[in-house]
């Protein structure tokens, strides 16, 4: 049974949360939760002098931000924050530019907050902003010294990227996880998010989602022999108060304030999960994989990003689809194992086809880690071989954590979040979003339900057409 400290954990109690996760890990298996403090409260961008007082020495400190506009109390967040510290302190502000509308995290951004740290002789970074200014401060300054003290105002519930340690970076056309660094300090203040525009903060509500099939798909991974970090703490810590927050949707359409505090908790903890693991998987599934797909394409295709978190929420209705038709349809004894572990030479057109036409650098590093998992699958014939000749108990267990994907989208259309590529901003045309679908699994080196669906047989334009059908049934989908 799982320990209530860690279903009922609130991340502003650090201490505790600690104390829960040793008691719970006696083997130190488990990765230190690497911040100091977090604040979700009223009026808590009043507290950064006192906060960035007790990191600067030097008293010089970098402001970064984007060029999108913020409010608290009809007042810019931005130059609010500035004013506060420049009583204290000698403050450099740097605006990253949102190129066409979007700020990308990429090298070029990183660079320019590192040549900013040492140009100003900087001892202390403020980030002001959503998830893609945190994760070009995370990589920044770990790219600088992690000694470097990083604070993160987050100015709406957008994403989970704010309280773990990984940044993502696009690399090589390819959006990868990267281990980065934690920020010290997270800053919430609920005034802020409250004055957000709801888009974003259904976005956020949109990520976890994913709470409901990623730490199944990392089950699946253990299972099988592909992941050997899966870990229950990790999963404790979200799922009684995500329940709470999916049950209580409707509220969140009515900008409810003590929904939005819940979902500001479950967001964070979303993110803390990840730290404790050391990878995104409690967080990030195939629900994830279908996202970065069409991340990819946007560039090629000279649009915008769509928020990430309303992209996963669509594809956590895909997967759950998919895990509901695995476990009411999959019958063990009808797999010819043999047939389930394709050669290189099979897939590499595959991978090649899938990307070579957004760049051949993008298909080429899509290959190189396809291989690696193709090669840990074929290496764990033995681990699949088991999951078949046990898989009544393990779909006992996957039927204990899962939810319907009936319910999802009651409550994501009671909650006003998108529920079709459609409705995004700016919408995803229905053949992208067949190719993200089809071709996720071909991505990069992880195994999730995807792989496992694709290496039965079932995984192909007739099971993505299934799952397309079942979610317009649900008023979700394209």
């Amino acid at each position: 049974m799982a320990d209530k400290r860690l279903e009922y954990a609130d991340p502003r109690d650090l201490g505790s949360l600690r104390a829960a996760l040793k008691d719970a890990d006696p083997e130190g298996k488990l990765c230190p939760i690497l911040m100091d403090r977090i604040y979700i409260q009223r009026e808590a961008v009043e507290l950064l002098p006192g906060i960035v007082g007790d990191y600067t020495k030097t008293k010089k400190v970098l402001l970064v931000t984007d060029e999108t506009p913020y409010f608290r109390d009809s007042v810019s967040l931005k130059e609010m924050i500035y004013f506060l510290l420049s009583r204290s302190f000698q403050v450099s502000w740097l605006v990253l530019d949102n190129h066409d509308h979007v700020l990308h995290a990429v090298d070029e951004e990183s660079l320019k907050i590192q040549n900013a740290i040492r140009t100003h002789e900087v001892d202390c970074v403020v980030g002001v902003g959503g998830g893609t200014v945190t994760d070009l401060c995370k990589d920044a300054t770990h790219g600088v010294s992690d000694e470097i003290p990083l604070i993160i105002v987050q100015t709406a519930l957008s994403v989970n990227a704010f309280s773990d340690g990984i940044s993502i970076m696009l690399k090589n056309g390819v959006k990868s996880s990267l281990p980065t660094r934690y920020p010290n300090v997270l800053v919430i203040d609920l005034g802020v998010i409250e004055k957000a525009p709801m888009e974003r903060n259904l976005a956020g509500y949109g990520d976890v989602m994913a709470t409901w099939t990623a730490p199944v798909d990392w089950y699946l991974a253990y299972r099988v022999g592909m992941n050997d970090t899966y870990n229950d703490p990790s999963c404790d810590i979200l799922r009684v108060q995500n329940a709470k927050l999916l049950d209580e949707s409707a509220k969140l359409a009515r900008r409810d304030q003590d929904t939005l505090e819940l979902l500001a908790r479950v967001l964070t903890l979303s993110g803390l999960a990840m730290g404790i693991a050391g990878e995104s998987c409690p967080s990030s599934g195939t629900e994830h994989i279908i996202t970065h797909l069409l991340d990819m394409s946007a560039d090629k295709q000279g649009r915008d990003v769509a928020f990430h978190g309303a992209q996963v929420s669509i594809g956590t209705i895909f997967t759950a689809i998919a895990w509901d038709i695995l476990l009411k349809e999959f019958d063990p004894a009808k797999v010819d194992l043999d047939a389930c572990f394709p050669t290189p030479e099979q897939m590499q057109p595959q991978v090649q086809r899938a990307f070579g036409w957004i760049a051949q650098s993008t298909a080429d590093e899509c290959w190189r880690g396809y291989q690696k998992k193709l090669a840990s699958w074929t290496a764990n014939k033995d681990r699949f071989a088991d999951l078949l000749a046990h898989w009544d108990e393990f779909k006992a267990e996957i039927q204990k954590v899962i939810t319907t994907p009936e319910y999802l989208c009651q409550q994501m259309h009671a909650a006003g979040a998108p529920t079709h590529y459609s409705q995004m901003t700016p919408p995803i045309d229905a053949d992208t979003a067949r190719w993200a679908l089809r071709d996720c699994h071909l991505y990069r080196n992880r195994f999730t339900l995807s792989d496992l669906l694709f290496y039965l047989g079932w995984w192909n334009e007739e099971f993505i057409e299934r799952l397309i059908q079942r979610a317009a049934q649900l008023d979700a989908g394209l």
